[in-house]
């Protein structure tokens, strides 16, 4: 009697949180509806038709008052890709939804599906939304079963910035992402009467007004006045150079993937006086690790150019084997490993320039390794690739460049816990010599600092020195070489040197394919 008792008492427990939910008006009822995901855990499930060829979803919430990231996840097909996949007639996809202090959940307040609205309804009094998409490609047969809405598009108005957020499954790989990217929570908010509309679709070349726009960093570092670059005006802009990995032998014609590079997601162990930024602003950047003894040991920074290839410093993998490192992806906070949306990949080749030397003063000239992973990673809104650097020798004095990584800070923490990105004058060559005391800076080298204390430091090498062009990121150095101020302390009043990628693209693509 006990028992039937408790059992009783726990129902009624259990049934006074589902009705503890407020679900707000659904104008979408045909496509979406509220799923209990667990006790007081809900999410929004969405139940489409898709086609072969290109499926992109976009959604809209708005909830009461709340600009806080977390309240919206990501929104992935569920339970995941390849049943989405063998289920086009309905297929279904997730998010992940966070009730606010009065206990209501986010509502849906548009869905897109292929740029053609399906439904709409009105925003929350003060107005704030959460924007999310996935994309997805499909090669195969047509479902005769696919949504055929009518369109009904809206564009963005001129000069309104939306969520940075990007989630993109492209073709080719049926590997499961359930367990990659389950609830993830690092979305941004904004708030805005304007209206809404997705982002065109990503696509291997685009024009400038295609790109969304981003939102740079704002730091504590003083701004620096600075030359504007020469104009980068191509007759048709040209795709970035998109690897696909390192290859032993020629690769077989494999269709590319639709996505863009170099697009932020919704900011001496090296950042000095950085700023701290949001989870996925740069989703190329990656953690280097080394195994030790039972245990993993964080060294350098590394970015992400395509599904399976990480481009780092020489120095951080020299004489290292490859079953000893280990990179990681999407990381945000290195204190939690069990981050959600975060991948580890253990390295299947590493391949260091061959002019590379351990000698500090030739170090900046070739530090560079290009790091295969075991496995390639799917893009999404944390982990996606950044682009190459398209033109060699390019005049790049009086140009800013960001830095961004875990290193050692102005305070003397060895590793910051959270990632952080300064911005640096790249200065000219004759000025980089005279700071260094120098005859000549070696050629295949860059030069970049603010003398202010800013700058990265012992931990941040490896990482990308990157460039914004046309609203995309591309990748223009590897920190490699700081000068030392004190014992495990950076100088910051000098400049870093980093090694010029722009100086060996002839080697690093007859590595990629």
């Amino acid at each position: 009697m006990d028992t039937q008792l408790l059992l009783l008492l726990l129902l009624a427990m259990v049934l006074m949180a589902s009705v503890a939910q407020r679900f707000p008006e659904n104008s979408c009822a045909q496509y979406f509806q509220y799923v209990q995901s667990g006790i007081g855990s809900f999410q929004g499930e969405l139940t489409l038709g898709l086609q072969n060829g290109r499926n992109r979803i976009d959604v809209r919430f708005s909830q009461l008052g709340a600009h806080d990231q977390s309240v919206v996840g990501a929104l992935l097909p569920y339970p995941d890709e390849v049943t989405v996949r063998a289920s086009l007639r309905a297929a279904k996809f997730r998010v992940s939804l966070w009730a606010d202090a009065s206990a209501v959940l986010p509502k849906l307040t548009r869905l897109v599906y292929n740029n053609n609205e399906l439904c709409r309804a009105s925003e929350y009094n003060p107005q704030s939304f959460f924007n999310r998409f996935f994309e997805l490609h499909i090669n195969g047969p047509q479902s005769p079963h696919r949504v055929a809405p009518t369109p009904v598009i809206h564009k963005f108005p001129e000069g309104q910035t939306d969520v940075q957020i990007k989630t993109v499954v492209f073709d080719g790989s049926e590997r499961s992402i359930s367990h990659i990217l389950s609830d993830f929570v690092n979305e941004q908010t904004a708030t805005s009467a304007a209206d809404w509309a997705p982002k065109s679709p990503a696509i291997t070349s685009i024009s400038s007004s295609a790109v969304p726009r981003q939102r740079w960093p704002t730091s504590s570092v003083p701004t620096i006045s600075s030359i504007a670059p020469a104009p980068w005006k191509p007759a048709t802009p040209a795709s970035p150079f998109i690897p696909n990995g390192i290859r032993a032998s020629p690769p077989s014609s494999v269709p590319w993937p639709s996505f863009v590079c170099g697009q932020e997601g919704t900011g001496v162990p090296y950042i000095q006086r950085g700023m701290e930024f949001p989870r996925g602003r740069y989703p190329w950047l990656t953690a280097v690790y080394h195994k030790e003894s039972f245990s993993l040991a964080f060294k350098c920074g590394g970015s992400l150019v395509s599904t399976s290839l990480v481009i780092t410093a020489a120095h951080c993998v020299y004489k290292i084997r490859e079953d000893r490192v280990l990179v990681a992806l999407g990381r945000y906070d290195l204190d939690n490993y069990s981050e959600d949306g975060a991948e580890m990949r253990d390295a299947r080749r590493i391949v260091m320039h061959p002019e590379y030397s351990s000698r500090l003063q030739l170090q900046p000239d070739a530090d560079i390794a290009l790091i295969t992973l075991d496995s390639p990673v799917i893009f999404n809104d944390i982990i996606s690739p950044i682009c190459l650097w398209e033109t060699a020798e390019t005049e790049t004095e009086a140009e800013i460049g960001s830095i961004a990584g875990w290193g050692t800070d102005e305070n003397g923490n060895s590793m910051t816990r959270y990632p952080r990105v300064v911005d640096a004058k790249i200065a000219t060559v004759g000025e980089c010599a005279r700071r260094w005391k120098v005859q000549k800076i070696l050629d295949r080298t860059l030069c970049a600092g603010n003398l202010d204390g800013s700058g990265p430091c012992l931990g941040d090498s490896g990482g990308g020195l990157m460039i914004k062009r046309n609203n995309r990121w591309l990748l223009r150095g590897v920190v490699s070489l700081g000068e030392r101020s004190t014992v495990d302390h950076c100088n910051n009043n000098q400049y870093v040197l980093y090694c010029d990628l722009a100086k060996h693209m002839t080697w690093i693509r007859q590595y990629i394919s």
